[in-house]
């Protein structure tokens, strides 16, 4: 079996999904556990093919474009690039819900991502999961940190009722998003720093999206760079934020080195100086590779 084989496997069984009614909370638990037991099982064993099945096509495919991205072997290298699988025994289940194709589980209590157990704070975990093919499978995790809601966690750990259950942030969509399009194997595998300290960015590379709200995020550039021409660009929102804090906008693109001796070039240098986010004609570029010398853009 090649190594591409579990994608396309799943891939064939996409077509004519059922749409089943949503289920409540205590009809719908027993799938959804058991769903992630099995994707978890497959991660434990390494077993590329029984972790394509268990985990949904959206995240199959991110998965796999973030792999190819960085220059490994996919379905090969999944599990060398992810966390260990969260352990739910011993947590609090407060909550399981569907809405639609869409559902979630979510646990209170020490979550175990492979720390010392004796150092974690107790935390919130969703699991999240979309039903395709009338069967529910097992989509991401999120770790919800509670060292800036004391109060909440001081209530959960007296075990009193979460009141936050109807906040949007936890509640399924309600319909599963579609699988990004698969992204070529990079000619030039490049790493990115995105500046963004009070705006919401979104970065598009050649169509694949990238996105920092209010912070500084590291990655790499889905499907890398290509030779040609390549094409770059922005979608900005100003935030508001405290006067004290100051704007920064900026981003950077180095390519991996071709050899150890090497060093990372960098072909692209964008940042902006103005009061407001830039318009729309200020931020499309196009980059063209092996580039002689970097595209460097200030923009007042």
């Amino acid at each position: 079996m090649s190594l591409r084989q579990p994608l396309l496997l799943v891939l064939t069984c996409l077509t004519g999904a059922i749409h089943l009614p949503a289920q409540s909370g205590d009809e719908v638990r027993p799938a959804l556990e058991l769903a992630y037991a099995r994707w978890r099982s497959a991660v434990e064993a390494r077993d590329a093919k029984d972790w394509a099945s268990a985990i949904t096509m959206h995240r199959q495919v991110i998965t796999r474009n973030m792999v190819i991205s960085q220059g490994l072997a996919f379905p090969k290298s999944v599990f060398e690039t992810m966390l260990a699988p969260a352990e739910t025994r011993g947590l609090r289940l407060l909550e399981a819900q569907a809405v639609g194709d869409t559902a979630h589980l979510l646990y209170f209590g020490k979550v175990n991502m492979g720390d010392a157990p004796d150092v974690i704070p107790e935390n919130l975990l969703m699991l999240k999961f979309f039903r395709e093919n009338g069967a529910w499978k097992f989509d991401s995790s999120k770790l919800i940190q509670l060292s800036t809601q004391p109060e909440r966690r001081a209530k959960l750990l007296a075990g009193e009722p979460p009141d936050f259950l109807e906040l949007p942030e936890f509640t399924p969509p309600g319909k599963a998003p579609s699988p990004p399009p698969l992204a070529p194997v990079p000619d030039h595998i490049t790493g990115c720093t995105l500046q963004s300290i009070g705006y919401e960015t979104t970065l598009l590379v050649n169509g694949q999206e990238h996105f920092a709200n209010d912070g500084i995020v590291r990655f790499f550039i889905t499907g890398g760079l290509r030779n040609g021409g390549n094409s770059i660009q922005m979608k900005v929102k100003r935030l508001d934020v405290p006067k004290e804090v100051q704007p920064v906008l900026a981003v950077d693109m180095f390519t991996r080195p071709e050899s150890k001796d090497d060093k990372g070039n960098r072909v692209f240098h964008y940042e902006y100086k103005g009061a407001q986010a830039p318009t729309e004609e200020k931020t499309t570029w196009t980059l063209s590779m092996p580039a002689a010398q970097e595209l460097n853009i200030v923009d007042q």
